[in-house]
């Protein structure tokens, strides 16, 4: 019974290891434009015209005052992506190194069955 689990296993990381890897580097290619993207929103905000004439006004209009909290709200999206950028590169860098450990311990059972076959 362990033997036929332990051979699923086997077959199931050898038969999906490149579509893995695949996307894991997609991840790690989403968290690389995250990052970037992130930091161009969160310094860009500042850098608009609407944005620095509206701070010459007083915060008594009711337009100013929801133009100034979709700023803040754009710069904090910008440090998400940023953020949500380096957990997916980490994460998935982790998880390729687990997935190439596996393949590696994989292959050297599935080679070791086929000097044992009879």
């Amino acid at each position: 019974m362990a033997n036929k689990a332990i051979e699923a296993l086997v077959k199931k990381q050898l038969k999906w290891y490149k579509a893995q890897i695949a996307v894991l580097w997609l991840l790690i290619g989403l968290g690389a434009i995250l990052i970037p993207t992130g930091i161009g929103v969160y310094f860009y905000v500042g850098k608009l015209t609407i944005v620095q004439q509206f701070s010459s006004f007083p915060a008594k209009s009711y337009i100013i005052a929801q133009l100034r909290m979709v700023c803040i709200f754009a710069r904090v999206l910008g440090i998400v992506f940023s953020l949500t950028g380096i957990a997916s590169i980490i994460s998935a860098l982790d998880r390729l190194s687990l997935t190439k450990s596996m393949h590696r311990m994989a292959s050297s059972i599935s080679k070791d069955e086929l000097k044992n076959l009879p």
